[in-house]
């Protein structure tokens, strides 16, 4: 087949984590936002070097990628007197995501070929994206059942040294597993690159 998926990727997408201090938040809210930054080119080439150029800049890499996530989770932890002790009353934890994706600003006149690639090639960075939201979401849920289903501890200052401890283990395992994930794309990325190209060749007649 030659090489119709030369697009060099250099890491599908890549994901970008800030953790707030606590404060006042919406109760489980989740603030979800996509942006777009245009790509231009007629040809593999041109539209690799384009995602290079204009790809957005990852602070842990210093480098463009094809397309990025950003996580922020926020929250409050409230407390209140039992005859345990103290316990938690409440936790709410919100969630902001920001994904960034590229748009290609299609030429009139483009191949075929080309353009077909170029739309395999979205696809998978914003699959790959939604799915580190998917991940962060699915924390944000677990983080809040972890800490509402807290024991009692015998004073609040023991209680919200528990909380910081659950929030803070929960926080390092979302980050784990983000990395995990974006590993295991990478790995994968050619296969699957070319198998969805092959499949999409077959679905427009082109094989």
């Amino acid at each position: 087949m030659g090489r119709p998926l030369a697009i060099a990727l250099g890491g599908i997408g890549m994901l970008s984590l800030a953790i707030a201090g606590l404060g006042p938040a919406m109760a489980g809210s989740v603030e979800q936002s996509t942006r777009y930054f245009a790509v231009r080119g007629s040809t593999l080439s041109e539209l690799d070097d384009s995602l290079s150029r204009a790809g957005p800049v990852i602070e842990q890499t210093g480098r463009r990628h094809p397309g990025a996530t950003s996580v922020k989770f926020d929250g409050e932890v409230t407390y209140k007197r039992v005859p345990e002790g103290c316990a938690v009353k409440d936790a709410t934890i919100s969630l902001a995501l920001d994904i960034t994706l590229p748009k290609w600003a299609r030429p009139k006149r483009v191949d075929s070929r080309t353009a077909l690639i170029w739309q395999t090639l979205e696809k998978d960075i914003t699959r790959h994206e939604r799915r580190h939201a998917e991940i962060a979401i699915n924390f944000q849920k677990r983080m809040e059942s972890a800490l509402r289903n807290l024991r009692p501890e015998r004073d609040c200052a023991t209680m919200e040294r528990m909380a910081n401890t659950v929030m803070s283990r929960y926080l390092a395992e979302h980050e784990r597993k983000q990395i995990e994930f974006d590993t295991i794309e990478g790995r994968e990325v050619d296969f699957r690159l070319r198998r969805a190209f092959n499949r999409s060749m077959e679905e427009a007649g082109m094989r």
